[in-house]
């Protein structure tokens, strides 16, 4: 039960202080993970007496509150050597919902080998990066113009985008409005940076800046 993704904590009363940065790290890691709780660490992860198994639970489904967003678990009964755990599973949050944080505090936390590390600055903005993609690859390139364009792939893509979408984006029979449509030009005119052209064929500007 050692590993990244789990962990065994005592709690024979109510769920351990520690559980706080533990909850928010594996709400944070990728495939979520698992906490047991009725083993002892110290002494190896045996199991310990559980003087309140269901009160165990319920203080679970509390804690799991204390956090923004709520961290969703699957609280089940499980057996060590014959006596009662309570394993609870802890669902990585959703992407567009990152960084699960300790409400009270705004902390938020990440797992590592066997123990919970406070985000610093940069893991954070990497989290909220992922969480709302950038874009300043949709500003549209200074001085650009239609005629930056390869006349030949541009007339490619337009014939690709009416063959695979008639009934979408190719019922636009103008082609200065089906380029505005899918983003290649910006409304006013110049087109958008060519990080953010269509990929499949792949617009080419006159040049690797354009």
């Amino acid at each position: 039960m050692r590993a990244t993704r789990h962990r065994g904590e005592v709690g024979r009363w109510g769920p351990p202080q520690s559980l706080t940065s533990t909850l928010s790290a594996l709400a944070n890691l990728p495939g979520g993970g698992t906490i047991i709780l009725g083993l002892d660490e110290r002494t190896g992860f045996r199991p310990v007496p559980l003087a309140d198994p269901q009160g165990l639970k319920q203080g679970l489904a509390l804690k799991a509150r204390s956090f923004t967003p709520p961290i969703r678990l699957t609280v089940s009964d499980g057996t060590v050597d014959g006596r009662p755990v309570v394993v609870a599973a802890v669902h990585e949050c959703d992407r567009s919902a990152k960084l699960c944080r300790v409400t009270a505090s705004g902390t938020s936390y990440l797992r590592g080998y066997d123990g919970d590390f406070e985000l610093s600055a940069l893991e954070e903005h990497a989290f909220l990066a992922a969480r709302h993609p950038p874009l300043f690859d949709r500003e549209p390139v200074a001085d650009a113009t239609r005629a930056n364009f390869d006349d030949e792939l541009l007339t490619e893509f337009l014939r690709s985008v009416r063959e695979r979408d008639p009934h979408g984006l190719g019922r636009f029979t103008d082609d200065a409005e089906l380029l505005r449509r899918v983003g290649v030009t910006a409304a006013e005119g110049p087109p958008p940076s060519p990080a953010c052209w269509p990929s499949a064929p792949t617009l080419s500007s006159g040049s690797p800046d354009s």
